[in-house]
């Protein structure tokens, strides 16, 4: 029997467990959905589940902007429940990357969709190899003892290179719905000697306002902007954005409760592993 949506009853079983399994590994870690949703809803839906249409990357974006409001809504809640967000630093660097988040996703209708897979992809390798040769030789929690812990407020210490980072982090939001929390956490915890769990939670805030920036002004260019300008001539579908954004809710309340438990040099670890899988993009624009 076909359900709403074209949805049969394996077809939206699969849908649900998917998109749960990629909310909570995000939400696990502080990433944008897009670094997995992205090139899942691109390469694996479509093949799984019948009823998912086959969508282009501006799509995708788009998609993954609509439920990582669902995700992060619910793990946002979850982590500053917990007490893992230092409220400080993430106005300190929203201040910086919403701003750009909406520019660059009002610019990057005009980038080649090649450019932007390589920016996706690139970026993700280049912040799997920082975390490596960041925690070579003893764990996050022997080098923050070793420094005596954090005292001071990473707010306050905030300099020109920590509001670059969080500009280019708001760029890439923009562009290619990804890298404000991945470089938030690599920032907090390899520059600021930030515990992961509090890292992970003032991430997830961080790249919650910069990609709500984005995702209205998504919303906007789509509902008003003649297609001259913004170049949207694709279809985002809400309609499953809708259903996989129950799935994400719990994913969020899943990812926060696991992040609490897991050892941080396992997070650090599993967040390499992660990063790393924007090879696979890469490789596909390169040499697919």
């Amino acid at each position: 029997m076909a359900l709403p949506l074209g949805f049969s009853a394996i077809g939206l079983l699969t849908f649900l467990l998917l998109t749960f399994t990629i909310a909570t590994t995000v939400n696990t870690f502080a990433m944008e959905a897009a670094v997995l949703f992205v090139p899942a809803f691109m390469f694996v839906y479509p093949e799984v589940v019948p009823a998912f249409p086959s969508i282009p990357l501006q799509a995708a974006i788009g998609l993954a902007l609509f439920v990582e409001l669902f995700g992060y809504t619910s793990s946002v809640s979850a982590y500053y429940y917990r007490g893992h967000i230092d409220l400080d630093v993430a106005k300190a660097i929203l201040a910086v990357s919403i701003p750009v988040a909406v520019l660059t996703r009002a610019l990057s209708y005009f980038a080649p969709s090649t450019v932007l897979k390589l920016l996706f992809g690139g970026m993700l390798v280049l912040l799997s190899a920082v975390l490596f040769k960041a925690h070579q030789g003893g764990s996050h929690d022997e080098r923050v003892a070793a420094d005596g812990g954090q005292t001071v407020s990473p707010a306050a210490t905030f300099d020109r290179y920590d509001r670059l980072v969080a500009g280019v982090g708001g760029a890439m939001a923009g562009f290619v719905a990804i890298a404000i929390g991945e470089l938030t956490q690599t920032l907090l915890t390899v520059r600021k000697r930030v515990s992961v769990r509090v890292s992970t939670g003032t991430s997830a805030l961080v790249l919650h306002g910069t990609i709500v920036g984005a995702l209205i002004t998504n919303l906007f260019l789509l509902k008003f902007a003649p297609p001259a300008f913004s170049g949207h001539d694709f279809t985002v579908p809400f309609g499953f954005g809708l259903v996989a954004g129950l799935a994400c809710a719990c994913g969020g309340q899943a990812g926060a409760f696991i992040n609490s438990r897991v050892p941080e040099e396992i997070t650090i670890r599993a967040m390499m592993t992660v990063y790393s899988l924007g090879a696979f993009m890469v490789y596909r624009v390169l040499f697919l």
